[in-house]
């Protein structure tokens, strides 16, 4: 079950939950009926920004998977209509108890996953677009971050970031970049294909903001799993050792041809034909 952080006392927390509860009771009234109506409408600057950026029409999002990473209750996605949509955040459960949470109006429902980004739950090459706007410097440990991102990232697809710069650490933005060491750490699991800087910041304390986009960068290290070594350690272990033994003893077939004939033994006791 996902757990509730401190939001009375820890003020990392507190600011983020209290933001948008303030903006949600307070809002601009005067431009929007209600925060919701607000939030599509930035749903649909960003989508225009975006691909924008990217370089794509709309219609490229039609078969595509997009993950929106530190998305708050901000409904990014809610304008996107691919049809496969993960919003992360680590105070998602918090946003869906306090009734924040944004309904789609195009596209699939977005799937909401309360988890931090240094530590993504989903698998390898899964992501078609990753945008990430407004939260590198919300985590206290971007790089982890940005590694979890190549990782479910596809070779053709496309990372777009906003990231703010300079200004100092505060409980829910610890993370101060300077435009080099935003670049350097970008470079080191992305190919940049776009960087610019001078933008307006998100928040009122920082000097600008940039925008990216990237491409994952091929070639580096990934996990790889030996499925030789560990079917060996299967057929080495004392049961599936000990029956192959005994099956090569009573009727004097080969290594290979007793492991056969083990698997389809099991097979056919589960029910696999």
């Amino acid at each position: 079950m996902p757990q509730i952080p401190d939001l009375i006392n820890d003020p990392r927390y507190r600011n983020e939950v209290g933001w948008f509860l303030h903006r949600d009771k307070y809002g601009p009234r005067d431009t929007f009926d209600s925060y919701g109506a607000e939030r599509i409408a930035w749903s649909h600057l960003l989508l225009d920004e975006v691909l924008r950026y990217a370089g794509r029409d709309i219609k490229w999002l039609s078969d595509k998977t997009v993950v929106s990473i530190g998305c708050g209750c901000t409904g990014e996605l809610a304008a996107f209509p691919a049809p496969v949509k993960i919003g992360i955040d680590p105070l998602l459960y918090v946003y869906q108890k306090l009734g924040l949470l944004l309904a789609d109006e195009a596209g699939g429902r977005t799937v909401y996953l309360s988890q931090n980004a240094e530590s993504l739950p989903l698998l390898d090459d899964v992501a078609d677009l990753i945008v990430c706007r407004n939260a590198l410097d919300h985590m206290p440990k971007p790089a982890l971050a940005l590694e979890e991102f190549r990782r479910i990232l596809k070779d053709d697809g496309v990372f777009f970031a906003s990231v703010d710069i300079g200004g100092e650490p505060t409980p829910d933005e610890p993370t101060v970049f300077s435009v080099e060491s935003l670049r350097v750490l970008l470079d080191e699991h992305f190919d940049v294909l776009t960087f610019s800087d001078g933008h307006e910041p998100h928040d009122g304390f920082r000097v600008c903001s940039t925008r990216v986009v990237a491409r994952k960068r091929s070639g580096l290290s990934q996990k790889r799993l030996d499925r030789e070594m560990i079917l060996r350690a299967y057929e080495n272990s004392s049961e599936g050792w000990s029956i192959c033994q005994r099956l090569m003893k009573e009727t004097g077939c080969s290594y290979e041809e007793a492991m056969t004939r083990i698997h389809r033994a099991e097979s056919g006791t589960r029910g696999v034909g």
